[in-house]
């Protein structure tokens, strides 16, 4: 069963009525992708929790309730949920009455609640926990026991009880998962103190931790992990800012196990990290949207089929790559290992000739994936200033550099293999990246000089136009 659209209306910020359109998985890489980007306090948070709260048990016994500070007054103080599938079923979570917080079930088709595992933003278990029921319950009904907490900053109800302990009696699938993130994967175990209570055990290359001391990042990953490893297709995945106390590197590699996965499933994520924002993905299928305030409450807005074919000519732009890429200081933040070249063209190229080896069965698709993760921006802006970029590695202590030259400026290579000996530098057997046609150089008469300063006679327009910019973003 796959969604289509959800409807929220009265829920937390959501005072009108507000569409999310689900990515639809086509058997492409990213195409179940529903990317949710916004300001903090715009609403990305909320669109989870209305996902878990339709995942959520409708017993009759026991609820599930709105309380008056998630109900938005301007609404008339009454939550409407309505998902509907692809194959034109629906379902409705809804309040009895305005001002109330009990809620009913509207389900006229063939679906009674929604079959969606959904992560929040604040992951933690207790360091502590004890044995779960005998039987352990699916995926599907362990999201329904446990429900909506009623404050963001609770404790991820039952998570080591139940799918931790699924999870250490399933381990070679859950540490292949794992592997894909963190290399070497940490061994990971369940242990009972003298006491009885059970905690978590990890060895990270002979240093041994328990759950309390692990670190968030790694914790918040055997949450997303768990999210993936035991799922099917068509099933439904949401999480709130995957991102969250992860690495830079771990990011990437995530967004790349999250896009792999969305071939035949949908998942949702809401986040603030450009790592989970993919163009290849848009074209692919892959829906984003933007949730953010307006004057009646918060607002969601998506791409147009009309702008994702425009996204799809600028990707072509082999001129300008960097129209959609990242600053090259993201390099700063990497592990060990940055690979150097000459400029944008070669960051560009380098792609098709890593692709064309892999086809070619030359180079392993791991390979290809380690190199493209590690070129440090979009080049250093030519061969004279790989050294200036080497020289700040160097100096913020990183161990492996490798810089690569054209041929025609592998002279500079023994210099800089002296003066770095811990580093390599090499060069392609050519002069550059691409063959290129001689064209005859034509003037431009720029907004700079040849000195690189603003030329006199449109000094005054210069200003004025900026100061124009300046005005409309403080309006």
């Amino acid at each position: 069963m796959l969604i289509s659209t959800l409807d929220i209306t009265g829920y937390r910020g959501f005072a009108q009525e507000q569409t999310l359109h689900f990515a639809q998985p086509n058997g492409e890489v990213g195409s179940g992708l529903t990317i949710i980007v916004g300001p903090n306090n715009g609403g990305k948070s909320t669109i989870v929790e209305s996902l878990r709260a339709l995942s959520t048990s409708f017993d009759a016994t026991d609820p599930i309730r709105f309380s008056e500070g998630k109900r938005n007054k301007a609404s008339g103080d009454r939550v409407l949920f309505r998902v509907n599938t692809s194959s034109g079923d629906f379902l409705e979570l809804r309040t009895v009455h305005g001002g109330g917080s009990e809620t009913t079930l509207y389900a006229p088709g063939t679906i009674r609640s929604l079959n969606c595992y959904a992560l929040l933003s604040r992951r933690f278990f207790f360091p502590q926990f004890e044995h779960g029921t005998e039987t352990v319950p699916d995926r599907y009904n362990y999201q329904c026991r446990v429900g909506v907490p009623n404050t963001r900053s609770t404790a991820m109800k039952d998570f080591a009880e139940i799918r931790l302990l699924r999870a250490h009696r399933w381990n070679e699938e859950f540490d292949a998962v794992l592997g894909r993130i963190v290399d070497p994967v940490p061994h990971w175990t369940i242990e009972q103190s003298d006491e009885g209570k059970l905690y978590v055990r990890l060895n990270t290359e002979g240093t041994f931790h328990n759950s309390d001391g692990a670190g968030e990042g790694i914790v918040s990953l055997m949450f997303l992990v768990d999210s993936l490893y035991d799922s099917k297709p068509e099933d439904l995945i949401a999480i709130d800012e995957p991102e969250l106390s992860l690495h830079p590197v771990y990011q990437r590699r995530l967004a790349r196990l999250f896009a792999e996965y969305a071939k035949d499933r949908q998942i949702v994520l809401a986040t603030h990290s450009p790592y989970f924002v993919d163009f290849e993905h848009i074209i692919n299928g892959a829906e984003v949207a933007r949730v953010h305030k307006g004057p009646g409450g918060c607002i969601i807005s998506h791409l147009t089929r009309d702008t994702r074919r425009q996204l799809e000519g600028l990707l072509k732009n082999r001129d300008f790559p960097h129209l959609l890429g990242l600053e090259a200081r993201e390099a700063f933040f990497q592990e060990d290992g940055i690979i150097v070249v000459e400029g944008q063209e070669d960051v560009v190229y380098y792609s098709m000739v890593f692709d064309q080896l892999v086809a070619e069965g030359d180079l392993l698709p791991h390979s290809a994936a380690l190199i493209k993760e590690r070129l440090f921006g979009w080049g250093a802006g030519g061969a004279g200033n790989i050294e200036k970029i080497v020289a700040i590695l160097y100096d913020l202590g990183f161990e492996q550099v490798v810089a690569v030259f054209d041929q025609n400026e592998r002279g500079r290579i023994c210099k800089l293999q002296t003066k770095y000996p811990g580093y390599r530098f090499w060069s392609i057997p050519a002069d550059d990246i691409r063959t290129k046609k001689e064209e005859k150089a034509r003037a431009t008469r720029g907004l700079l000089d040849e000195k690189k300063v603003i030329r006199p006679e449109v000094k005054a327009d210069t200003a004025r136009l900026f100061n124009d910019i300046c005005e409309y973003l403080q309006s």
